[in-house]
């Protein structure tokens, strides 16, 4: 993890801030989709904020529904955890099952 916020990132997608809302559904998990804290995406995956109460670990399933900034167009995007850090909050780094199409991505990032 410590790799990770140094700078070594292992995306091969460049990553972009965001005004998407974003909602999860952690398979065999969840009880219903849940809001979260979009803090960056990429064509290969995102990284959310979670509830620190939130009961997550690396290489469980989530299905996230993201609704695209200035519509109530969504999509849903599955993906897998990929990395965890906890604290107050839980900061998640998340792996698409499928690259995201170059005219999604154009879509998350409108102002």
């Amino acid at each position: 993890m410590d790799a990770f916020l140094e700078g070594n990132d292992r995306r091969s997608h460049e990553r972009f801030d965001s005004r998407a809302m974003v909602q999860y559904f952690l398979k065999q998990h969840s009880l219903r989709y849940m809001d979260c804290d979009l803090l960056d995406v990429s064509r290969s995956g995102m990284g959310v904020l979670l509830p620190g109460s939130e009961d997550v670990a690396e290489g469980m399933e989530v299905s996230l529904e993201i609704t695209m900034p200035g519509s109530l167009e969504q999509q849903t995007v599955r993906g897998t955890i990929q990395w965890v850090q906890r604290g107050e909050n839980i900061r998640a780094g998340i792996r698409f099952e499928n690259l995201l199409a170059p005219e999604a991505m154009a879509r998350l990032l409108a102002p």
